[in-house]
């Protein structure tokens, strides 16, 4: 995993080098604040993760799923590294927003916080992104986020997860109350907040009537609506 998580980081900022350049020559400069980025927050079994993956590929922007995120806030050399593909200005704007989200009181300044915020934080520094999970619109400004929330009936989703696993229905159901619950749990113990409050949210999208093709089209002309083409 941790080669792959190298993989990803490095490929990234090679990404954003040649974006940079391509700003340069452009005579663009680059304001160092957030660029519009979607974060989509849903429950276990809804296609949140698949309709993040298809919204990312219609708009040309990156998509990076709930492991990825966790698995380079975990990893000390790759989270450095992506950090550091940010000019020195730019990770000291990262700084002074970490602060004041905990000033505010956003979220306890745990350690882990502290390193999922600066991967969340860089990524949406360079843009053009679809962030899902890890309560990753709390720490965004919600000026230049699209929150996006995801749900489904609880009959809807137990029938797609006992197909797609091979389970009972009951078994399904199961699995499903217990994700939904530890995904409560980590936003409430770090965020303090429901994630399940439609407040939160700048749109909330029932894939279980829409279907995966009208909830992506949903979220992506939303995004279009109010950022224009980014």
């Amino acid at each position: 995993m941790i080669g792959n998580i190298d993989h990803f980081v490095n490929r990234q900022i090679l990404l954003w080098q040649e974006e940079r350049r391509i700003a340069e020559r452009k005579g663009l400069e680059g304001s160092g604040a957030q660029q519009p980025t979607i974060c989509i927050s849903r429950q276990y079994g809804a296609r949140g993760a698949e309709m993040g993956r298809q919204v990312a590929e219609r708009l040309g922007f990156r998509f990076y799923s709930q492991e990825l995120i966790h698995d380079v806030a975990e990893q000390a050399h790759v989270r450095a590294q992506l950090v550091e593909s940010l000019d020195e200005r730019v990770r000291d704007g990262i700084s002074e927003w970490m602060s004041g989200l905990i000033k505010r009181g956003v979220f306890e300044p745990s350690d882990y916080l502290r390193n999922l915020s600066k991967v969340v934080l860089t990524l949406a520094r360079h843009g053009k992104g679809v962030i899902v999970g890890r309560g990753a619109h709390f720490l965004l400004d919600a000026r230049t986020t699209l929150r996006v929330r995801v749900i489904a009936p609880l009959e809807v989703r137990v029938a797609r997860i006992a197909e797609r696993d091979g389970l009972t229905d009951d078994a399904a159901r199961t699995k499903i109350l217990r994700i939904d619950g530890e995904r409560v749990a980590f936003n409430k113990q770090h965020y303090g907040a429901d994630i399940a409050d439609p407040a939160h949210y700048d749109l909330v999208v029932n894939a279980g009537t829409l279907g995966l093709e009208g909830a992506t089209s949903g979220v992506v002309r939303t995004f279009q609506d109010r950022f224009g083409s980014a």
